[in-house]
């Protein structure tokens, strides 16, 4: 869905603040005066875009927890809670901007152009996964939507972000890079050194971190003691912003903000966006174990999902008749794409030699053929 890409120059978003900016409140009511889709420049169809972006997210991250249930996956990661901070941001990039997922942003990245049958291919570890089922699930890639694999070292990807925008700026090209990660993410040397390069540089990257509290179940007061984590910028010379990521529309502008400028020369820039995670860290967590049924309820509450519509329901843009539609819609995509994923096989034990360098030096080649050798006597040992 195409949008405008500049920013209203009458839209006031200020990096340092003590409070998360936000546009909508909990009961999708506009804060402060005017809607806040007219000052964006959003239309109605671009709203309602947003909104199926986001229960896409949504469904996608509960066939992720299915399949796991089935025995059909091994281990999930949920993106539960944090659709609108992963949508409303990777909207205001451009399609030719690059972006460096954590474990949490597979489900998102249909917007992107990822198909479902990829992220369903990558969860399952069969031949759709664009990566041949080199990762464990939540470690997609694609370049045909310009993301990068994750590696599972916590941070590791705002270090390779910097140098991918390091690049970008040594080819004077015009993209910009994003790099997501939790707050727990912010606890790692990774991350300092990430901005202090890039404000050094004046790179053209994005550090997005999604404050969903815990880190696994370190809570954030026993990470650090600063007031934000959008503060922590201002030591590295960039501005640092602190949004409610709960609030897609809100979540967008200051995406689009940053992004504006550093596709103009403007230099790097640090944004947290206040969210929670509505399940366990992943399919291997208790999370009864650290937080109570209680604080998760209470945030439950405060879904952006539930947010959004209500938003577009005051504007009668939305009932629940058009809910109901696209649930099934969004469902019967979801579960033909499944289907196919499934379909498709496992990958052929050569992948993982392959395509690691353009040419397989001999070593690898060596190995490969010393396990096919290894598969075939198995094989013929079980018979």
């Amino acid at each position: 869905m195409s949008k405008e890409t500049q920013t209203p120059p009458s839209l006031k978003i200020q990096p340092f603040t003590e409070e998360p900016i936000r546009f909508i409140d909990d009961e999708g009511r506009p804060v402060g005066e005017g809607d806040p889709a007219a000052v964006l420049g959003l239309e109605d169809s671009h709203l309602l875009f947003l909104y199926e972006a986001m229960v896409r997210t949504r469904e996608i991250d509960r066939m992720g927890w299915i399949l796991v249930r089935q025995g059909k996956a091994a281990f999930y990661i949920s993106i539960g809670g944090q659709e609108a901070a992963h949508i409303g941001s990777l909207y205001a990039l451009d399609p030719e901007d690059w972006v460096m997922p954590y474990y949490r942003t597979e489900p998102s990245l249909h917007l992107r152009g990822a198909t479902l049958e990829e992220i369903f291919g990558q969860i399952l570890g069969t031949n759709t996964d664009p990566s041949k089922g080199r990762q464990m699930p939540g470690h997609f890639g694609s370049k045909k939507a310009r993301a990068f694999v994750l590696g599972s070292t916590v941070a590791l990807g705002h270090v390779t972000a910097m140098g991918v925008a390091m690049a970008l700026k040594y080819r004077k090209e015009r993209q910009v890079v994003i790099s997501y990660g939790g707050e727990g993410s912010t606890s790692e040397g990774h991350f300092h050194s990430a901005l202090n390069f890039a404000g050094v540089f004046q790179l053209p990257l994005i550090v997005f971190i999604q404050n969903n509290h815990y880190a696994i179940s370190v809570p954030r007061p026993r990470q650090t003691a600063a007031k934000t984590l959008a503060i922590k910028a201002k030591a590295y010379g960039l501005p640092g912003y602190y949004v409610d990521g709960n609030d897609v529309l809100a979540v967008y502008a200051v995406t689009q903000t940053v992004v504006d400028q550093a596709r103009a020369g403007g230099g790097p820039a640090l944004i947290e966006a206040l969210t929670y995670r509505l399940d366990p860290h992943s399919s291997a967590d208790d999370d009864k174990r650290y937080r109570s049924t209680e604080e998760v309820e209470a945030w439950r509450r405060k879904d952006p999902l539930i947010r959004f519509r209500k938003y577009l329901e005051s504007k009668g843009l939305w009932d629940e008749t058009k809910e109901q539609e696209l649930r099934e819609r969004i469902q019967k995509e979801i579960e033909n794409a499944v289907e196919i994923a499934e379909n498709a096989g496992l990958p052929d034990p050569r992948e993982m030699f392959l395509e690691v360098y353009a040419d397989a030096p001999p070593h690898l080649l060596e190995e490969m053929q010393e396990l096919l050798q290894e598969i075939q006597e198995s094989r013929q040992g079980g018979k």
